[in-house]
C-alpha cells in the first residue's frame, strides 16, 4: 500500500509537471513489473526498447492512453518498475478492455498488433505484471 501511495504521489506530481492534467473520473492503470533479465541483457537494454518501441506503439495503438514509465524510489522498490496508464475515462478504457481485464474485440486487435514486440521482449527474458486500475474521484 505505501509503495502505491508513493508511485500515485510521483505520477500526479510528474503529471503536473509536464503538463498532463488527470481529471476526476480519469483511470490510472498501474503494472507493476517482474523482470528477470536473461544474463546478458542490461536494465538500460530493456528500459531503451520499452521507450523507443513499446511507448510509441502503445500510443498509436491506443489514443485515448498515455503511458508513463515508473522507476521506484523507495527502500523497497528503488530497483523496480512499473507502467502506468492514463485514459481520460472509464468509457476510453472499456473500449479495449473488459471489467474482467479481457480485451474487447478492438482490445485484442491491439495485443495481436503488439505481437513483434512481444516477440523481441520475450528474447531479453522474462516479462510480466500484475495490473490494477483505478478512478480518480477527487
Amino acid at each position: 500500500m505505501k509503495k502505491l501511495v508513493i508511485i500515485t504521489a510521483l505520477v500526479l506530481f510528474a503529471g503536473v509537471a509536464f503538463g498532463q492534467s488527470f481529471q476526476t473520473g480519469g483511470i490510472v492503470g498501474i503494472h507493476e513489473w517482474s523482470l528477470k533479465l536473461n544474463p546478458d541483457v542490461t536494465m538500460n537494454q530493456f528500459l531503451e526498447l520499452w521507450n523507443s518501441e513499446a511507448i510509441p506503439l502503445m500510443k498509436k495503438a491506443i489514443p485515448e492512453m498515455t503511458p508513463y514509465l515508473l522507476k521506484g524510489i523507495g527502500l523497497d522498490n528503488k530497483f523496480e518498475y512499473a507502467g502506468l496508464y492514463y485514459y481520460n475515462s472509464k468509457e476510453d478504457l472499456r473500449k479495449y478492455w473488459k471489467e474482467d481485464g479481457s480485451p474487447t474485440e478492438k482490445g485484442a486487435a491491439v495485443m495481436e498488433s503488439y505481437g513483434p514486440l512481444l516477440e523481441k521482449i520475450s528474447k531479453l527474458g522474462e516479462f510480466t505484471y500484475k495490473a490494477k486500475d483505478w478512478i480518480i474521484i477527487k
